[in-house]
């Protein structure tokens, strides 16, 4: 047996012999031939005659049944074309909506840099400090909610609870035009952090069941790319609107809390009409049944434990075992340290950049709209990179790519002198933020070597802690005696960058070990001791012998 990838059977696709034909076993329970004894039993009742039954009429229109003759005949049963016409159906009905979704949070989390360059501290009479300590209280209810609401998700469906999540944030952001001082900021930044917390594992594992694994690093790209369109459009808004100072007796700052809270809201509350399902039996209108069928197929033939996301009852399997072995996977534990520590050193850069430019003597307006060359940098750079990710099926590389990308940069910052002109400095500082930026490839990574829909759900809830955990750990290396040019900050950032390089190639080195021994385990077994395996195998996800980590 090689040493490629191979799939353990699952319950919900595998297929037996009755009769000298093939019976496969329906997700909605039953088989096909057991649904057509059925519905001929219950005419016989009705009816004197025996009515024709035309099985290829009765199934064209049935999702689940097209679902069942495709997976016992795989994926020969349909053209390549149909599955590019699948896909584009997909990228236009799920992910456009998924980007705008992502876009309402985005916005609600740029807009407390954007009001910086404003008098919003001195009008609320905090300092920097206080400042720090809004961020780090918003991240760690951001991260405590994490795994709640995964299981929340689990429970009722990303479709129920992602529209009240959204919501509620986008409330929230609206209610911080009314802060008046140090405890209504330190409240809304809480309050904003617990409804926005889970939202991203939340739409990763939502997006994981309508693609494949290896399309999912480009596609998790563009959902990032919007985060980083949502600064550029929150730079522009933030120009236009930090212009209504004392219009009706508000500060601007308020007027672009409000604003962009009602905006956001607005979108939360159409997410709930609008957004799609895999769980429904046709998904969309927007789909044939046999489309339905073919997204489904697909899905399952690349990754049959995603099979789980197509329940369609309230299932609540997710348990404090599930939780704590997804937390200490020795394989997946590395993505999460590339998590904690990778993104460290160009998101300080990113978080003090408007602070930075003000300090270099640049107006309001003028530091809100240098923000945007790093935010389209690094949306073509991310684009870049994920999708030669996909192509290639490497993940790797990319963190060590980000790291030389910002090293030479962030030493350009400890050499310039004071006096230096403002444009050498804001150079450097602008391609630090523009950064090739790999967390959607990170995100594919974990989905990829959970090999568990349970364990998906939870893995990229604790990678996304880590990250946070990071960010947290981030905003406490610049130090305010160390401003305006944070030099020895900028001395630590350069050894995180070495250590996320250093770990990603002993990431590649660990996995490849592993899946070489692996193959030497499978190679050995004949094929009576591998369907032993298949059956009777304690080892589950990520280790399983017939499964290959990718790399």
């Amino acid at each position: 047996m090689s040493a490629r990838r191979a799939r353990s059977t699952s319950s919900s696709s595998s297929a037996t012999l009755e009769s000298g034909h093939a019976t496969a076993a329906s997700p909605s329970g039953g088989s096909i031939d057991e649904k057509l004894t059925q519905r001929l039993s219950l005419n016989l009742e009705n009816s004197e005659e025996l009515p024709v039954y035309n099985r290829k009429e009765d199934n064209e229109n049935d999702p689940d049944a097209i679902l069942e003759h495709l997976m016992t005949q795989g994926q020969s049963s349909w053209t390549e074309e149909e599955e590019k016409t699948v896909r584009r159906k997909t990228d236009w009905r799920v992910m456009v909506w998924a980007c705008c979704m992502f876009f309402s949070l985005e916005l609600d989390r740029a807009n407390i840099s954007n009001v910086l360059t404003t008098d919003f501290l001195d009008n609320l009479h905090i300092t920097t400090q206080t400042y720090n300590l809004g961020q780090t209280v918003f991240l760690i209810c951001f991260l405590v909610m994490e795994i709640p609401s995964q299981m929340i998700i689990r429970y009722f469906g990303p479709e129920v609870w992602i529209p009240v999540m959204m919501t509620g944030w986008g409330l929230v952001a609206m209610c911080q035009a009314f802060i008046k001082d140090r405890a209504g900021f330190l409240a809304t930044r809480a309050l904003l952090g617990v409804c926005e917390g889970g939202f991203i594992p939340g739409l990763v594992l939502y997006l994981s069941s309508f693609y494949k694994s290896h399309e999912l690093a480009i596609r998790f790209s563009w959902i990032w790319g919007a985060s980083n369109f949502t600064d550029i459009v929150s730079a522009l808004l933030a120009a236009g609107i930090l212009q209504m100072k004392n219009v009706n007796g508000w500060w601007d700052w308020q007027w672009l809390f409000l604003l962009e809270g009602i905006l956001t809201t607005i979108i939360g509350l159409a997410t709930a009409v609008v957004l799609p399902s895999v769980r429904k039996k046709h998904i969309s209108r927007i789909f044939t049944a046999r489309e339905v069928a073919i997204l489904r197929a697909k899905v399952l033939l690349d990754d049959e434990s995603k099979s789980r996301a197509l329940e369609r009852g309230r299932h609540l399997h997710i348990n404090v075992k599930t939780i704590l072995l997804s937390l200490f996977d020795r394989y997946l534990f590395p993505i999460y340290f590339l998590g904690f520590f990778g993104y460290i050193p160009s998101l300080q850069g990113k978080q003090y950049l408007t602070i930075n430019l003000r300090a270099m003597k640049f107006t309001t307006l003028q530091s809100n709209l240098l923000t945007i060359p790093a935010s389209a940098l690094c949306i073509i750079c991310m684009l870049i990179v994920s999708k030669i990710s996909d192509k290639f099926k490497v993940r790797w590389i990319f963190a060590v790519i980000a790291s030389v990308w910002v090293i030479p940069n962030l030493i350009a910052l400890i050499a310039l002198p004071d006096d230096a002109n403002r444009w050498a400095r804001f150079a450097p500082l602008s391609i630090i933020v523009g950064y090739p930026y790999f967390h959607p490839i990170m995100i594919a990574w974990v989905s990829q070597n959970s090999n568990d829909h349970e364990r998906r759900a939870i893995s990229a809830a604790w990678y996304n802690i880590f990250v946070q955990c990071g960010k947290i750990a981030a905003s406490n290396i610049y130090q305010s005696h160390d401003a305006p040019y944070y030099r020895v900050g900028n001395s630590a950032l350069i050894g995180v960058a070495v250590a996320n390089a250093l770990t990603a190639v002993g990431t590649k080195i660990w996995y490849t070990y592993s899946n070489r021994k692996r193959a030497r385990k499978l190679e050995s077994m004949t094929p009576e001791e591998y369907e032993d395996y298949k059956l009777n195998t304690k080892d589950l996800g990520n280790n399983r012998a017939d499964f290959q980590l990718y790399t």
